[in-house]
């Protein structure tokens, strides 16, 4: 059994499913469901509430959404699946969603019913639905089209539909890697020509240069340093895209004469570059747009010095350093990238502030924090810090959001507001961070989840799932109703009217400073004390305010300041009493 599998497993089996659910048939979903959507860290409460295969399931296996796509996916283990049974499986899952979008409830388990309406309330306006199949089945170039074709069908035409099979899932495990910093020194191959100066564009006394180099010296350049910085300054590493992925191996098979005029090129910063004959030697360097281009080519089976073809490549190299000029690197990398299908949150992953956020997080001493700031490349400190406190700048920035500014529904329901709206990014991030606070807010995160798993192992009955899924929803605004009592403690406000609600007035330590031996079960008191209270509230309100969802209630900020936090501000004695108890592992 594979460790990742071994994961799965272990992980059913604590939520006491039976062992038929731990057979391959349906351990294959959760796998690729763990590796594409979650990167390894699914956990017992996404299973729990995510995983809905079973009678009157519709054909989905799972649920999963982000903040723009809700994902319904079904997981086929055969090797042998035929295009009719791709065909019938993507039609049935279409089919499932339409009578959700009905309110044909009837012909829908608990689970999809519930899974369903959390995710799809959790959606952004646009509200994408992306059809998923994963298949151990591999299918080759014709299968492929005629894939393409039935998702173009009258059912399927209306979703986004992807279909990965056995090549596509072999592909996403491999390309798992770390990244370092920058590759020290490594050359390419100048397509010259007769006239050795005729494929080269020099511009601004050498600092940016434009030539042609030969695909197979490029493939060399990635067989050697793919995992060693050689995407360091690129915006994002290469992610399976289907359509682009295959037109770049149907260009690299069939026409790779014409490849200069199909294909963008790559741009390549560095400290400095020499040019010898027919030879580009780079030093200190990495690629800053081309991640795609230039894996599919260090990947293939064809390129090579018979088989070989031009591309464009662009340099710029930097005037001082790549560290002194980072900013003007950062500019390069945001607009050649900018036109593709990437997040916010890469276009600022080399700015000075995210640096220097990721820099003082990983040297605050025992407080360390391992921030993630570029997709793909792991932190210099990633290794030596405990899993918890490895994370991501955008869940970082969602807790600054959530707990010091008070707004739990914006930073849950827009999280890629944070980095494209530039009033919010600059209140998360130009802020004068406290590592210690940024440090215990990660902490907190971690003792919730922790609390959220051990609640799916044990939630048997309507009144506990009611509370998981409230729970699983509720991450943020747990955390933040904790964070705004502390702010109460403390005498930065009085109540929800208070000037002070919104404002940058909490620093130093929340809870790492505490000196009894009861920290963990203090902070699960209260977050069982919370989320009971939030259950309570929505169902108080459910009827008034029309909500489908808990997501849908906990996606407002409005309802958080008008009805949440009125709420708590009018807690009868006994329920003050109880919930002072367990703040007291708050520092004041």
């Amino acid at each position: 059994m594979s460790a990742e599998r071994d994961k799965i497993v272990s992980i059913l089996t604590s939520l006491h499913y039976p062992a038929g659910k731990k057979t391959e048939e349906y351990t294959f979903t959760l796998e690729a469901v763990d590796m594409f959507y979650y990167k390894r860290n699914i956990g017992a409460a996404d299973i729990k509430l995510g995983f809905v295969d079973g009678a009157k399931d519709g054909g989905i296996d799972y649920i999963y959404s982000d903040e723009e796509t809700l994902y319904l996916i079904q997981g086929k283990s055969s090797p042998s699946l035929s295009l009719e049974d791709v065909e019938n499986a993507l039609n049935k899952i279409a089919k499932a969603f339409t009578k959700f979008k009905d309110r044909k409830f009837d012909e829908l388990n608990e689970a999809v019913k519930s899974a369903l309406s959390n995710a799809y309330d959790d959606l952004t306006d646009d509200k994408n639905v992306e059809l998923v199949l994963f298949t151990n089945t591999s299918f080759d170039k014709a299968a492929r089209k005629k894939i393409d074709d039935i998702s173009k069908n009258e059912i399927l035409s209306k979703f986004s539909v992807s279909v990965y099979d056995k090549n596509d899932i072999d592909l996403q495990r491999a390309i798992e890697e770390e990244s370092a910093d920058l590759v020290t020194e490594g050359e390419l191959l100048l397509e010259l020509g007769d006239d050795k100066n005729a494929n080269r564009l020099a511009f601004g006394d050498g600092k940016g240069i434009i030539v042609n180099v030969r695909a197979s010296s490029l493939k060399t350049l990635y067989q050697k340093y793919n995992k060693h910085g050689l995407f360091s300054y690129n915006l994002r590493e290469h992610i399976v895209q289907k359509s682009v992925d295959d037109a770049i191996d149907d260009t690299i098979r069939k026409e790779r004469e014409n490849f200069w005029y199909y294909n963008n090129g790559i741009t390549i910063g560095c400290n400095d570059y020499s040019i010898d004959g027919y030879k580009l030697r780079l030093y200190g360097f990495s690629i800053i747009n081309g991640a795609q281009t230039t894996t599919k080519i260090g990947k293939s089976n064809i390129v090579n010095e018979k088989n070989d073809f031009a591309l464009t490549c662009k340099i710029v190299r930097a005037d001082k350093s790549f560290g002194a000029e980072e900013d003007f690197i950062s500019k390069i990398s945001e607009a050649s990238n900018s036109q593709k299908p990437i997040k916010s949150r890469d276009l600022k992953s080399n700015l000075k502030e995210q640096r220097i956020m990721q820099n003082k997080a990983a040297n605050n001493g025992k407080y360390s924090l391992s921030i993630e700031i570029k997709r793909g490349v792991r932190p210099s400190n990633y290794k030596s810090v405990e899993k918890w406190q490895r994370v991501q700048n955008d869940y970082v920035g969602q807790l600054i959001y959530s707990c010091i500014f008070q707004r739990p529904g914006k930073a849950r329901n827009s999280k890629n507001t944070m980095f494209s709206s530039k009033d919010v990014y600059q209140t998360i991030f130009h802020r004068n961070h406290d590592y210690n606070t940024l440090y215990d807010l990660v902490r907190l995160g971690d003792t919730y989840d922790t609390y959220v798993k051990k609640l799916a192992e044990t939630a048997e009955g309507d009144d506990a799932i009611e509370r998981l899924s409230m729970a699983k929803n509720a991450k943020l605004s747990v955390l933040a109703v904790l964070c705004y009592l502390l702010k109460k403690k403390r005498g930065a406000i009085k109540d929800r009217n208070s000037d002070g609600l919104h404002e940058d007035n909490i620093k130093g330590f929340l809870v790492s400073d505490y000196p009894g031996d009861d920290l963990d079960k203090l902070l699960e008191s209260c977050f069982g004390f919370v989320i009971r209270e939030l259950v309570r509230i929505y169902k108080q309100n459910e009827s008034a305010l029309k909500l489908t969802s808990y997501s849908n209630f906990l996606k407002s900020d409005q309802y958080y300041d008008d009805i949440i936090l009125q709420s708590f501000d009018n807690l009868d004695e006994y329920d003050l009493e109880k919930i002072g108890q367990f703040m007291e592992v708050f520092s004041k």
